[in-house]
């Protein structure tokens, strides 16, 4: 894919979010669905049919960090498949992210995006409200 495609995708995303302005067409592009913080990025040259998403999570609570830690593997482990998502850990924010990448494909590619976002957005709400011990 050219970095063409994957701007298409972002402007056709921030057009489908109501989002005004799109931002300047570089590879990557910073929005929210349904309050949840996102980062896409072009694949590069390495994976140039393929968009790399970072949804942040938010940050890792003191208490009961290894708890969270683990329960964040653990559920890595269900996630496991296609795309492949993994938990990260940013130590200078103290952030956990989740990160994938995906490929883009066709025409349909940006309600496939748009309904992942939604899903990891979910997913991020969850956590925020027990960081999944519940």
């Amino acid at each position: 894919m050219t970095i063409e495609r994957y701007r298409a995708l972002i402007e056709h995303l921030y057009a489908t979010l109501g989002v005004d302005t799109a931002p300047a067409l570089a590879q990557a592009a910073h929005l929210m669905v349904d309050g949840t913080e996102f980062h896409l990025f072009h694949g590069g040259l390495l994976e140039p049919d393929s968009v790399i998403m970072h949804c942040i999570f938010g940050t890792l609570p003191e208490r009961r960090r290894e708890e969270v830690l683990l329960r964040l593997l653990e559920t890595q482990t269900h996630l496991f498949g296609v795309c492949s998502p993994v938990f990260s850990h940013d130590a200078s924010s103290n952030r956990i992210t989740l990160m994938c990448r995906f490929p883009l494909k066709d025409e349909e590619q940006v309600l496939a995006t748009l309904e992942l976002l939604q899903f990891f957005s979910s997913m991020a709400k969850r956590w925020g409200e027990d960081h999944f011990r519940r």
